[in-house]
């Protein structure tokens, strides 16, 4: 799904994608608020926002939500920072096949994953 012609997941997707549950999400961002950028990692819709924008997507329960965070590739990518072990692989994986699709698109984006890990490793 899109918003603003950028491919989009709702928090209730990401926290599917994690094996979690929305609040852990929110606290995760609200911990780390200072991380994200809105229009880069995530978009906040307001109620009118939600109902111009639910024209153009099927989304069952938007008739009474009030605010929407919409998370990009990069958001969610940086949730995923913040998981560990399998439930972190799980994610990114799950994020890559959202966001990516083909294996060849997951090849490329692992790989860049893999050398930002590493540059990581190495910092320390």
């Amino acid at each position: 799904m899109e918003y603003n012609g950028i491919n989009v997941i709702t928090t209730k997707q990401l926290a599917t994608f994690f094996h979690t549950n929305v609040t852990r999400i929110y606290t995760i961002f609200n911990r780390y608020n200072e991380k994200f950028e809105e229009g880069k990692d995530y978009f906040l819709l307001s109620k009118k926002d939600i109902e111009e924008w639910s024209k153009s997507v099927h989304l069952p329960g938007l008739k009474h939500t009030s605010l929407l965070y919409l998370w990009t590739d990069q958001g969610a990518f940086k949730i995923a920072q913040s998981f560990k072990g399998l439930k972190a692989w799980q994610g990114y994986c799950n994020c890559i096949h959202y966001f990516y699709g083909s294996e060849e698109d997951w090849q490329t984006v692992l790989n860049e994953l893999f050398e930002k890990m590493a540059r990581k490793v190495a910092e320390k």
